[in-house]
């Protein structure tokens, strides 16, 4: 799985580098606007780290070859965090007070973005964040975090359980089990996800957390079959490898629910291939999205990171979309004066290719996720009915792996 993201992982990195300090982290520099990142390119969420990233980098590129912004050269300045929480705290204390960088891009995951963000908040540095959107991101009410999705964690499985739920009672599934990671944007889908389901009358037959380091799923693979429907909550390589440990022992689900995993379109069609047909999941763009500037993402993502399948990963465009707000809020404030620029941001919505995104007081997102299907190969919108990406209804139950 790891062996082709390394060239694209070097790419990333050297259309990021950069070479020169801000003068001020509030007024215009002179030279270029720099913005700091500590990103998961290596370790355990390397392969959604290394997309938001690619989005990041699309975005700098394309604002570079539109002159700018505000007239000034956008750098990204990018350490690898090796996906540990420790490191990507050290590493934004040196982006703000060595490396004096202007701006903060957040990096991936909630476990990342938790720690993190109480950096940004200490030097008064607004954090626009792709993929934090765990209930302890807000809970501390920071006033600089902005978490760059429809919605929050809690959030994420609705459309599932709404769908799950409009089924006729002759189809609607009976058990469900929830293979869960100790992980705090996991936590708050699941149990919101469970609590619902439980209530309709569906019963939880597992329920097991386990932890970041496990990698083989053939004992949570024997517990959990015979139950309906899963929804499991993972990283990229616990969604491949639980489908794996089920396939292995011709475990059938009716439906298939993954918090993460699905939407890293590229690696994870690779990795699974036909397998990939009727897994689900909750995001906030789909790669035929009719938000304006799509299609421009879309293709100068494939100019700069092509692959044999032609798929852009979501969390691409959770990276580029944070670099739309940010964007946005630097055009409005005229500065890179990061309390304008927050105080900007909570007044203010900003249309992305994920659609227009509001905060509340606290960062939150008030929109709602979409709820995706991979069929064919291909990830489609399949619920809610009345959305205009909508381009596919559900198979249920799902085809055999």
């Amino acid at each position: 799985m790891r062996t082709p993201l390394v060239a694209i992982v070097g790419l990333a990195l050297a259309l990021t580098a950069c070479g020169t300090s801000p003068t001020s982290q509030a007024a215009l520099p002179s030279g270029s606007i720099v913005i700091g990142v500590s990103q998961a390119l290596t370790g355990d969420k390397s392969d959604p780290g290394t997309a938001i990233n690619q989005g990041y980098a699309v975005w700098a590129k394309q604002v570079n070859d539109a002159g700018g912004l505000l007239g000034h050269k956008v750098e990204l300045k990018v350490y690898d965090n090796q996906s540990l929480a420790d490191t990507a705290v050290s590493q934004y204390e040196r982006l703000v007070t060595v490396d004096k960088v202007n701006l903060l891009f957040g990096p991936f995951s909630s476990a990342l973005t938790i720690p993190t963000s109480a950096v940004a908040a200490k030097y008064k540095m607004a954090f626009v964040e792709g993929a934090g959107g765990a209930p302890k991101v807000f809970e501390r009410k920071f006033k600089y975090v902005f978490f760059v999705q429809p919605a929050v964690a809690e959030k994420q499985a609705d459309p599932f359980v709404n769908y799950i739920l409009s089924l006729p009672a002759a189809q609607r599934p009976k058990t469900a089990a929830y293979p869960q990671q100790d992980d705090p944007f996991v936590s708050a889908t699941e149990d919101g996800a469970q609590a619902r389901l439980e209530a309709a009358g569906i019963k939880t037959t597992y329920k097991q957390v386990y932890p970041p380091t496990q990698t083989d799923f053939a004992s949570i693979a024997a517990a959990v079959k015979g139950a309906d429907i899963v929804l499991g909550g993972t990283i990229f390589d616990d969604a491949v490898g639980q489908v794996q440990a089920f396939s292995a022992i011709h475990y059938q689900p009716k439906a298939i629910y993954f918090t993460s995993g699905p939407s890293t379109t590229g690696p994870f069609k690779q990795a699974l291939k036909d397998k990939v047909n009727g897994i689900m999941t909750g995001d906030g763009w789909v790669q035929s999205s009719k938000e304006p500037g799509n299609a421009k993402f879309v293709a100068d993502y494939l100019t700069m990171f092509p692959n044999k399948d032609n798929l852009v990963p979501g969390e691409a465009a959770e990276g580029y979309s944070v670099g739309q707000v940010m964007a946005a809020a630097v055009k409005a404030t005229q500065s890179v004066d990061n309390t304008k620029i927050a105080d900007w941001l909570h007044a203010n919505k900003v249309s992305t290719v994920q659609g227009e995104i509001g905060w509340d007081e606290l960062g939150r997102p008030q929109g709602s996720y979409l709820l995706e299907q991979w069929q064919n190969g291909g990830m489609h919108v399949v619920a809610p009915k009345g959305d205009p990406n909508k381009d596919a209804d559900p198979v249920y139950p799902k085809p055999d792996w």
